[in-house]
């Protein structure tokens, strides 16, 4: 009760700018029990049925101000298999999360290591790393070629765009870009399959022998589709971000 008392004191503070730098660099833990008890009142993507949610790490960086600050991970082992890498800031305030696929296992300043299960031509473990910089976890990244959307807090998603000031709550870092300059993201596309036009938020994986695959945004899902099925708005997205 007394560290969420805290959470809450320190959540106020912060909002109304108040929270010193003194308070700020003490590593402020998330309850793994209240991550829990939030996670299944927020609901939606944020929550699945029989999540296993445990303590990971804490990451520190230097703040703005010069100061240590921290990030805490926590993970959420699904029943399905998979995982949430859960975020929260030093407040603490639960940011949002990444769905990977492999087991966050290491960690080392800035990232976390996914054990990928193989091993390298020298018979060490092969990781892929999922960066947690200064400014904050990036809207997308790609795991062993994979796209992985940060999934954020609704609740701030407001709070988000702008502060009081008018800069950004949560800072993000640049969008993954391609060789040509292309942001790779989530956008509409269109398809027409059997005659009938669909559209599909969804982000760009890879194109070979005149396919592309692409994942939904809704349900993760990824899917083939003939580069003869997208419109001419399409082809020319997938033409730009895979010319090297």
């Amino acid at each position: 009760m007394r560290k969420l008392l805290t959470a809450l004191i320190c959540t106020t503070l912060a909002a109304t700018g108040m929270l010193s730098a003194e308070a700020r660099t003490k590593k402020n833990e998330p309850d793994k029990r209240e991550v829990e008890k939030f996670l299944k009142e927020l609901g939606g993507e944020h929550w699945v049925d029989r999540m296993r949610v445990r303590d990971f790490c804490s990451l520190k960086f230097e703040g703005e101000d010069g100061e240590d600050d921290y990030y805490h991970i926590l993970t959420g082992d699904l029943k399905k298999g998979g995982y949430h890498i859960i975020i929260y800031n030093n407040v603490p305030e639960y940011l949002g999360f990444y769905q990977v696929e492999f087991e966050p296992a290491e960690y080392e300043e800035g990232l976390i290591r996914l054990d990928s299960g193989d091993s390298d031509g020298d018979g060490d473990t092969k990781y892929y790393d999922v960066p947690i910089p200064n400014k904050g976890p990036a809207p997308s990244i790609r795991i062993d070629g994979v796209p992985a959307k940060f999934v954020m807090n609704p609740q701030l998603e407001e709070k988000s765009k702008a502060g009081a000031d008018g800069t950004p709550i949560i800072p993000v870092v640049e969008k993954e870009k391609a060789a040509s300059g292309e942001v790779i993201d989530y956008r509409d596309w269109t398809i027409t399959i059997g005659g009938k036009e669909v559209t599909v938020n969804a982000i760009f994986v890879k194109v070979e022998k005149g396919k592309v695959t692409i994942k939904n945004a809704k349900n993760g899902k990824e899917a083939e589709i003939p580069g003869s099925a997208l419109s001419d708005a399409d082809k020319e997205y997938v033409r730009r971000i895979s010319t090297k």
